[in-house]
């Protein structure tokens, strides 16, 4: 509704240090007329709860296999499928019904699972925009190990840039629309050292990019 702030709920899988960043930049207002309404997690040691915990956002854990929805054991390529998208349609719930909290935005932090049309339909059809942050240039290295290809590629003499990217998330993996991208040169540096000057330059333009979108969808809203 016009007037309030936008709604944002962020997925994570780990550390949680680029929705620490998000935290400190609605706190800070770099990300201005928002609030953080919710987290999900779908690891269970996930330190980003902790985070969350000392911000006083509420947090879920919710995982395929301990939701009762895959069996751990299971490896039939048919069966993973059909309970991923069974997670899938329950998470869109979960995020969709929740009156209070339900997003304006979502914005996937490191969050280690891909999503079917079974989250991504419905809130399109509720109106909620997903973003999401991978560390890699458009249209490269889509999916997990975008960071260690592109190293191997760098070393074989194929490539000298990568970046990072913050996109709109639609069902082809990393294939949305980018609102912001990041080029990085290779200086000749290991996999270790490249990941860290990597990810040192995330949380700026995952914050540079959210804002954008909360101003866009506050646009529109007024």
């Amino acid at each position: 509704m016009a007037g309030e702030p936008c709604r944002i709920v962020v997925f994570a899988s780990g550390n949680g240090s680029n929705f620490q960043a998000l935290i400190d930049a609605v706190s800070a207002g770099h990300i201005p007329k928002s609030r953080i309404v919710r987290l999900y997690v779908n690891r269970a040691k996930a330190f980003a709860t902790t985070r969350a915990d000392r911000a006083g956002i509420p947090w879920e854990y919710f995982n395929l296999i301990q939701g009762g929805f895959l069996a751990k054991a299971e490896k039939d390529s048919k069966a993973v499928a059909a309970a991923r998208e069974k997670y899938d349609a329950a998470l869109a719930q979960k995020v969709l019904t929740e009156e209070e909290r339900r997003p304006d935005l979502v914005v996937l932090a490191g969050w280690m699972h891909v999503f079917s049309g079974a989250f991504l339909a419905p809130l399109e059809k509720a109106g909620v925009i997903i973003i999401n942050l991978h560390p890699a240039l458009p249209g490269a290295f889509d999916g997990a190990g975008a960071i260690e290809r592109a190293y191997e590629a760098f070393k074989a003499g194929t490539l000298t840039k990568t970046g990072i990217m913050v996109h709109y998330v639609i069902e082809a993996v990393d294939r949305g629309d980018p609102i912001m991208v990041q080029e990085i040169e290779w200086q000749g540096e290991g996999l270790a050292q490249l990941e860290e000057r990597i990810h040192a330059h995330e949380h700026e333009l995952l914050v540079k990019a959210t804002a954008k979108v909360v101003g866009d969808i506050l646009g529109k809203e007024s």
